[in-house]
């Protein structure tokens, strides 16, 4: 075997293993995504109006992004657990490392009837930068009012 021979075959073993380790840098790292940090969600009160149940709800923004694109799907249940209406919401933006209270009309029944609110999905979650993140992975949902606010 010639030396240019052998060269050849470490250069095709190392380029055979330099492509998976290309493919590794190219992908995002699972690790960024863990240390985004988390958005909490707190029901924290209910109460009838003129137009129906009321809810406030707080965003605690703790991912480390300024949210610029946020919309959140959630699904009503009244006390039976039987599936009652469906919202799309858009809650954008939502500063980094700030508390957003907001104010919507859940349903136009009164709040007794209304049994659980679960966070369906987040489809459309964006940075400052119109960087898709993974929402729903950090979310950390929670209730202050009777209602139980799930993920």
């Amino acid at each position: 075997m010639t030396r240019s021979q052998r060269g050849g075959r470490l250069g095709a073993a190392i380029r055979s293993l330099a492509a998976p380790l290309g493919l590794l840098a190219a992908t995002p790292s699972l690790a960024i995504d863990a240390k985004q940090g988390e958005l909490g969600i707190e029901l924290n009160k209910l109460e009838d109006s003129a137009q129906g149940c009321r809810s406030i709800f707080v965003f605690d923004n703790r991912t480390g992004h300024e949210l610029n694109r946020f919309r959140i799907d959630l699904i009503l249940f009244d006390t039976a657990g039987v599936y009652s209406r469906q919202l799309l919401l858009d809650m954008a933006p939502l500063p980094d490392d700030k508390k957003t209270v907001t104010s919507f009309v859940l349903d136009e029944r009164a709040c007794d009837q209304l049994g659980s609110v679960l966070v369906n999905d987040v489809p459309w979650c964006e940075n400052g930068s119109g960087a898709a993140l993974d929402c729903v992975g950090m979310l950390e949902v929670s209730s202050l009012a009777e209602v139980p606010l799930e993920k």
